[in-house]
């Protein structure tokens, strides 16, 4: 064997001169994979300014490739040099791509993306270099001190500046440079290579490679993604995803798994027969992550084997629309993996295993996703919203969203996508409990982070609430907006006298809305089989509705329609007179004729009211076919009050609250009339 053949590392000496040269004659040629090419003036300067004084600028790696890599040349500059040929001998730059292509446009004057590097100059007065037109006098072009005519205008400098021309002529062309060359090795090792060497630079990372390694005259990778995929998520506000989802779903698509060997062993010809299909899926992806899963743009996905993961799916379906029954099982697994940060370790590795469960799931089977949950309070207490790669941060904004919040002044869905609450990192935004409060009254800066702090708020909330108290906020919103409730709930935000919100006990808040959080969770995960709070609120909104027509009907029939002043209680009758009165003047679109009707005065009635009512005096022996025992009306009314005010107020419940208000909600369905009328013919006291 030859010399060079046994050396797989060379150190070699040489000259500015000699590396100029053999980039001019096309010897070093930039790879695929190096992105940046040239610096801005400013630091080409600083370049200059290092050679000239004569520091060291680093050594130049190279690797000196075998013919058939050199498909991966990459003319990004005019620099002048003629395209690689498939019998050339090319050494690739790996490290110092951008300062040698830096020092060749601007000792040889060029152009590049309209920056003219012929204005680098040498001011022969302060020994300097500057960024100025030339003059030729005292201002020389960089490029003319290097070029042809260097010493014919060496002549033409005035005799002061003569000594400072010669140094820089001198120091530009005997200035020493060390090259490190590598050989014998494959594009896998010298990308290695090159991320070791390049610490400061852009990580090098797979997907780079696999670009490299694919790159043809008609297919660029990097370009196709770039264009087909990054822009058209961007016009969509979704934002840019990780280039490796991609190279990772087309070798699940082509081998079935996708650890970095699977994903190297992709070729151009894989790459374009299912590229077409693969930005199909990804774009279905993100359209259904956004829709169902709350991840509003791409900051807000916990892992991108969520996108990778689900494009696969829509490929191997044909890219159809995915059924209610699948899109069921996709939602409790992206929050199961999400809440467990399943993903967060050995990737590839399960990506390669859970595509499984999608082959199952397209092939009509239910998979198992039996992920142990182990939430906890504590566990979104001690995350902050400030952990911007946190798995469990990004899940918990996905659920706020998912819930589709509401303005809590008045009701309106938030633009989670471009109403200007994307800002959600700012340490001043978005709190419960006000940073600056929170400051004055002793929690460290830690607990102020918090999850459970977190919630939407519009910029001009964010202004309005400055650093004032909840005690002092949250009541002016109840007044000014009627259902304010509402608007907590769509939050997962506790407002009742239990939540910590009216005595500004932040611990107890953060504790209070910690388990509506986990509550939420563990539906969503399939924990919990529990209606969701909104469905809960609608049923038991439902059911005062029944027991307030059961009242009226029974008593239009029996007693006639004047039977609020006849048998109402007058505490009961005077309290929701009280309230209509109240809510009249908060809202000037409400009028008094509208109470002229009896039924409409009931809907201001309280739950516990219902049994002084029906027991009241001469009114139970009309109620007692419906509801039997006074007891079990008190007993069920009871239960149901307590499971109303939990479940209305957002308050935390215990599992026996739970228990006793679902099953007086039966209770009361059960005897409750249907939609027949309660009585045939004209009731008893018509008048």
């Amino acid at each position: 064997m030859t010399d060079r053949q046994q050396r797989k590392i060379e150190v070699k000496g040489g000259q500015l001169v000699n590396l100029i040269a053999d980039v001019e004659t096309g010897r070093y040629r930039i790879p695929q994979f190096q992105r940046e090419f040239v610096w801005s003036k400013s630091k080409v300067r600083e370049l200059f300014d290092s050679i000239y004084r004569e520091f060291p600028i680093g050594s130049f790696f190279l690797w000196d490739a075998e013919r058939r890599h050199n498909h991966l040349f990459r003319q990004l500059v005019d620099l002048g040099v003629s395209a690689v040929g498939d019998t050339d001998d090319v050494s690739f730059i790996l490290d110092g791509q951008q300062r040698i292509t830096s020092l060749y446009v601007t000792l040889k004057g060029l152009t590049v993306n309209g920056t003219d590097y012929r204005s680098i100059v040498f001011d022969l007065k302060e020994e300097a270099f500057k960024d100025r037109s030339p003059d030729n006098k005292r201002y020389v072009s960089v490029s003319d001190i290097w070029g042809p005519e260097a010493m014919k205008l060496s002549r033409q400098i005035d005799v002061g500046y003569v000594a400072a021309y010669d140094r820089c002529y001198e120091v530009l062309r005997t200035y020493p440079t060390s090259i490190v060359e590598v050989r014998d090795k494959e594009l896998a090792d010298v990308c290695k290579i090159f991320r070791r060497i390049n610490q400061a630079g852009k990580r090098l990372d797979r997907f780079d490679l696999i670009s490299a390694m694919t790159f043809t005259s008609d297919f660029d990778l990097r370009e196709r993604f770039k264009k087909d995929i990054q822009e058209r998520l961007d016009d969509k506000l979704f934002g840019g995803v990780s280039a490796s989802n991609v190279t990772q779903l087309l070798a699940l698509i082509k081998h079935g798994l996708c650890t970095e060997r699977y994903e190297y062993s992709l070729t151009a010809d894989d790459i374009r027969c299912y590229w077409k299909d693969a930005v199909t899926g990804i774009l279905l992806a993100a359209d259904t992550l956004r829709k169902n899963m709350g991840v509003v743009n791409a900051d807000y996905l916990p892992y991108g084997a969520f996108l990778t993961l689900l494009a696969y799916y829509y490929m191997k379906s044909g890219n159809r629309g995915i059924p209610p029954e699948h899109l069921e099982w996709v939602k409790q697994w992206f929050w199961r993996a999400s809440f467990s940060q399943y993903y967060g370790s050995a990737g590839p590795t399960k990506l390669g295993r859970d595509k499984d469960l999608f082959d199952k799931l397209i092939a009509g089977q239910k998979p198992r996703f039996d992920v142990p949950l182990r939430l906890t309070i504590q566990d979104l207490v001690k995350t902050r919203m400030t952990w911007t790669g946190s798995a469990l941060r990004n899940a918990f904004l996905c659920l706020l969203a998912s819930c589709r919040p509401l303005d809590l002044r008045n009701n309106t869905p938030l633009d989670l996508v471009s109403g200007g609450i994307s800002d959600f990192t700012n340490n001043e935004k978005h709190h419960i409990f006000p940073r600056a409060f929170l400051k004055r009254s002793g929690p460290d800066n830690a607990e102020i982070h918090a999850l459970p702090n977190f919630c939407f708020l519009t910029a001009e909330l964010n202004k309005r609430i400055l650093d004032n108290e909840p005690a002092d906020y949250i009541p002016q919103l109840k007044q000014e907006n009627p259902e304010f409730e509402k608007a907590a709930r769509s939050h997962l935000l506790p407002y009742g006298p239990d939540s910590g919100l009216s005595d500004n006990d932040y611990l107890k808040f953060l504790k209070c809305r910690g388990e509506l959080l986990l509550e939420e969770i563990g539906r969503l995960c399939g924990e919990i089989s529990t209606p969701r709070q909104e469905e809960r609120q609608e049923a038991i909104e439902q059911l005062e509705t029944s027991v307030r027509d059961c009242i009226h009907d029974v008593f239009s029939h029996r007693v006639g329609d004047n039977y609020w002043k006849t048998n109402v209680p007058p505490a009961v009758r005077d309290n929701a007179e009280k309230r209509i009165e109240q809510d009249i003047g908060k809202h000037p679109d409400l009028k008094a004729e509208e109470f002229n009707l009896v039924r409409r005065k009931l809907d201001y009635v309280n739950v516990m009211d219902y049994r002084t009512i029906i027991e009241n005096g001469a009114n139970w022996p009309h109620f007692e076919p419906i509801f039997r025992r006074k007891q079990d009306l008190q007993n069920f009314l009871e239960q149901f009050s307590e499971y109303r005010n939990c479940v209305m107020h957002s308050r935390p419940m215990s599992e026996l609250t739970r228990m006793g208000g679902e099953t007086a909600m039966i209770w009361f369905e059960s005897v409750l009339p249907s939609e027949e009328p309660i009585y045939d013919g004209e009731g008893e006291g018509d008048e």
